[in-house]
């Protein structure tokens, strides 16, 4: 049996907690959703939503998971080790940034506008589906729908973390810009 390949990303898939929907990606941008038999028909949009909130945050967990066990295979050729380093403290800078990502807000919306996405930090998830969507619309439609409004979150995320990341972290991006970007989070918490 070969050694796993340390540059590929393993398998992340989750399930809702009543086990009918499903989800998995490869690379984290390849976002596949199913549902069981007959399933799509039996929701709510309430419940749906609801269902959808729970695989969100499992998807994020399994997606961290897989990060981990990327990074362990990763480093695992480089390194030996006797025991088990202590984790090290984090500076000030760090645990502010840690603390900033976890207040990342990022939201997506459907192209039809029938479904929102938003989450905190990646870990609460929020999904509102317009009123008699799973009614009006089949479950094909609805899971391109979904998916869209997915990713259009994750690209969300990912504009705010490079945001954060300018402002914490030395990237060569002027001072002027990330105090004018500061300015605009801090408004933007304002009208919030």
């Amino acid at each position: 049996m070969s050694e796993p390949d340390p540059d590929r990303r393993p398998p992340i898939s989750a399930s809702s907690p009543d086990g009918a929907i499903w989800a998995d990606t490869t690379d984290g941008t390849d976002l596949r959703i199913s549902f069981s038999y007959a399933a799509y028909g039996r929701y709510t949009d309430d419940t749906l939503a609801h269902q959808l909130c729970r695989l969100g945050q499992a998807m994020w967990v399994a997606f961290q998971r897989s990060q981990d066990e990327l990074h362990e295979r990763r480093s695992a050729s480089f390194r030996v080790i006797v025991s088990a380093p202590a984790r090290p403290e984090l500076t000030p800078g760090q645990a502010a940034y840690a603390r900033a990502l976890n207040e990342v807000v990022a939201s997506g919306g459907s192209p039809d506008g029938s479904i929102t996405v938003r989450t905190t930090g990646a870990l609460s998830w929020t999904v509102q589906l317009a009123e008699g969507t799973v009614t009006r619309m089949g479950e094909s439609a609805f899971v391109s729908q979904l998916t869209a409004a997915v990713q259009a979150m994750l690209a969300d995320r990912e504009r705010k973390i490079a945001a954060l990341k300018a402002e914490f972290l030395d990237l060569g991006v002027p001072k002027r810009w990330t105090a004018l970007l500061y300015q605009l989070r801090s408004h933007n918490r304002a009208q919030a």
